[in-house]
């Protein structure tokens, strides 16, 4: 979020900062050439780490008119005690301006771009901070933060008293829910929680024997690829003990196991267990290697305390043991937060991989109270957290079901077409020919903010302030952003449905201030872009590609959860007719549908989420665009994508979802789309309306129109599809 919001400052000097070096190491990494954040910021961004800049860089830092800048540093570089370490002299006179001042717009060379201060884990910060940073006159902080911030920053927020205060701070806020990240894939969808009540060297072992079964799993759909497992101590003691457990007794490759704790040489000499060669130990802080460079370098172990605490994110980390001995629940709950992250963001057919295991060694009553803490956060969060203590039977271990045959389904594409041409006179014949005069407007910043609670506007907080200066923005830019903000399927950086030399039309290369009657009138035409694009927009057969059933993955079978939902979800129930003997991972509307596929006596599959087969969804701006029906079922006309759903989402699936994938030409199979609804529906001006509650109602497409049928029960709805 971070860098899109930075790609959007135009020309600028972006300074990124933070209190914690593992993340400008990683930022840095991330947004340079290569990294996974390089595409989301323009082509020509210049990255800099502030230690390395020479004289030079400086002066040309602060003279360059054009491009964007970001320079990352630590708060440490900015204090004046402690420039000689860093190696910096940020503050230090240079021919009568310091480097600090030149940033500031001060000295004969005054800088000629807007600043911004970004600044990362905000809520560590305090005020001297702040009141340092402010020396540099940005125009704007933005500031991420997983937690609210700390009560001494209130200076900079307008306004007279605390409540003012507190409501522009909620004003000037953006919120994401985290279920909205999950959903994404963005993140681990399953943390398991287990209950040590052992030895440490127990504990160790039994979280070292999980990294083995994620290994071996992980091998078979990313070789390259290999799991993390990290032990997360209190001291460097502690951590040593670990390491002994690692290799002395699991035969763990010391070479392989990163030992990032503080003082280890004196700990080693004062404390250690004399009878073990520590001589083979890779002390990692020691050789300065940064978090984000231990997995590259090879390290599947690695053993950290506070130095790893905050800033590091590392998505291939599964497994973790957390001695919470003397720590309290808040700190054990951060360092869970740091094993969210879901490798690639993309989930895995395989639910154990898409999932975080943690081994705790804390007393019985701490680790209920933990287990109540994190479920409840999490659990509001999109998270599943499965509770397994000690005495307690562990979940199994997901396994794979085999197909019974092999099975392929022929793939679906979306197209915009072969004219490139026709696509670009969309674009260039929307936005007029304007005149210097309605390119330009007064300064203004407004502000509408949205109740993430409510889904809808808080008219109230509505507002709108003067300012002295305004940004401009070229018109394709422009129209690329607000195109990709429809769906991205027609306009990113790296998805420019458009030819590369539409840019340089006259016309959209002007440049545009924000809230001038060009942006208005260009605003206003989105709408028509948007109806000419999907006039456009088809679906298309792709020869030579097919879908082939894989193997189900079966989440933690037959797992005993508390819950009688969560395990009426776990449990395996077994099909004759299915391609796979046995599915688990439904709820009770699905399961009755699957009951009622396999009396038919015909092929059919449970389809999963994201990682199945999926059909894209022909509608630009639908909101999503792949389709994954939860069953699949082969009959002799066609192969049928079904779908059970719950009245709440019935009206919108049936707009995006219910597509003419059947009149796709040249397909080989004919492919259609069912969705069931429990109740008596009928289609009313395109659109389901409820009768009443009784039967079952499939709703489908014909070639005369959309269809409601009713039936009494499932066995006849399910038989009419043959």
């Amino acid at each position: 979020m971070l860098a899109l919001t930075a790609s959007t400052l135009g020309d600028a000097i972006v300074l990124w900062t933070t209190n914690r070096g593992a993340v400008i190491s990683q930022t840095r990494t991330k947004l340079s050439a290569g990294g996974d954040y390089a595409p989301l910021l323009p082509e020509d961004a210049e990255i800099r780490i502030l230690s390395t800049l020479t004289d030079a860089d400086w002066a040309d830092t602060i003279i360059a008119r054009t491009g964007l800048t970001v320079l990352l540093g630590t708060v440490a570089l900015f204090n004046r005690d402690d420039n000689s370490k860093e190696g910096l002299n940020i503050h230090k006179d240079r021919n009568g301006t310091s480097y600090w001042e030149m940033l500031a717009g001060k000295g004969p060379d005054v800088r000629q771009r807007d600043l911004y201060i970004v600044y990362d884990e905000a809520h560590g910060t305090t005020n001297a901070q702040f009141a340092r940073l402010t020396e540099l006159n940005p125009r704007a902080f933005i500031l991420a933060s997983a937690s609210p911030l700390n009560d001494d920053l209130s200076l900079l927020l307008p306004g007279k008293t605390a409540d003012e205060k507190m409501a522009a701070l909620e004003l000037q806020t953006v919120k994401v829910d985290t279920k909205e990240v999950v959903q994404e894939g963005l993140l681990k969808t399953r943390l398991y929680l287990v209950d040590c009540n052992t030895t440490r060297s127990y504990a160790v072992r039994e979280a070292n024997d999980k990294w083995l079964q994620l290994r071996k799993k992980l091998s078979k759909v990313a070789p390259k690829e290999t799991p993390i497992w990290c032990g997360v101590v209190n001291s460097t003691l502690a951590g040593l003990e670990v390491w002994e457990v690692l290799t002395q007794e699991l035969g763990v490759d010391p070479t392989r196991i990163a030992v990032h704790l503080s003082g280890v040489e004196k700990a080693v000499r004062d404390g250690a267990n004399q009878n073990v060669n520590w001589d083979v130990l890779v002390d990692t802080l020691k050789a300065g290697k940064t978090p984000e460079q231990l997995r590259d370098k090879g390290y599947t172990h690695i053993i950290w305390n506070l130095s790893l605490r905050e800033g590091w994110d590392e998505p291939w980390a599964y497994v973790a043991y957390l001695d919470g001995s003397g720590k309290s629940l808040t700190d054990i709950s951060q360092k869970i937060g740091r094993f969210l992250r879901q490798p690639n963001a993309a989930p895995f057919a395989d639910g154990d991989l898409n999932s975080a295991y943690f081994y705790f060694n804390v007393p019985d009553e701490d680790f209920a109270r933990l287990v109540n803490e994190t479920q409840s956060e999490m659990e509001q969060d999109g998270h599943e957290v499965i509770i397994v203590s000690s005495a307690a039977a562990r979940p199994k271990t997901s396994r794979e079901v085999p197909v019974k045959k092999e099975v392929t389904i022929p793939m679906v594409n979306e197209s915009f077409g072969e004219d490139v041409d026709r696509l670009d006179k969309i674009l260039i014949n929307a936005v007029p020919a304007f005149a210097d005069e309605a390119l330009k407007a007064p300064g203004k910043i407004k502000t509408r903010v949205l109740d993430m609670r409510r889904n809808r506007e808080d008219g109230r907080l509505q507002k709108e302030e003067s300012r002295p200066e305004n940004a401009d923005v070229r018109i394709w830019r422009y129209l690329q952003d607000r195109l990709a903000a429809i769906d991205g399927r027609i306009a990113q950086k790296n998805n420019w449905r458009f030819s590369p030399w539409v840019k340089e039309n006259p016309k959209l290369k002007k440049k545009m201030q924000f809230g001038s009657e060009a942006m208005t009138q260009i605003s206003d035409r989105l709408t028509t872009i948007q109806e000419k694009l999907n006039n456009e927009f088809r679906l298309e057969y792709e020869a030579d590609e097919e879908y082939t059933v894989p193997p189900f993955t079966l989440v933690s079978p037959d797992y005993m959860a508390d819950d009688l939902t969560r395990r009426e979800r776990y449990r395996v129930r077994k099909y004759k007719h299915a391609l796979h003997k046995e599915y688990n991972g439904l709820n009770g509307f699905e399961v009755a549908v699957a009951d009622a596929l396999d009396t038919l006596g015909l092929d059919w599959c449970r389809n999963p989420s994201r990682t199945g087969y999926g059909i894209p969804i022909p509608e630009i701006g639908a909101g999503t665009s792949t389709f994954y029906p939860d069953f699949l079922l082969w009959t002799r006309k066609c192969i049928w994508a079904i779908d059970p759903k719950g009245a709440h989402l019935l009206k919108d699936a049936v707009r995006t979802k219910l597509l003419g994938v059947s009149d796709v030409e040249d397909m080989p199979q004919r492919i259609r789309v069912a969705f069931i609804v429990a109740g008596e529906y009928e289609i009313s001006q395109d659109r389901p309306q409820k009768v009443s509650s009784t039967g079952f109602t499939v709703i489908l497409k014909e070639n005369v129109g959309m269809r409601a049928r009713h039936y009494d029960g499932l066995d006849k709805l399910v038989a009419s599809l043959k």
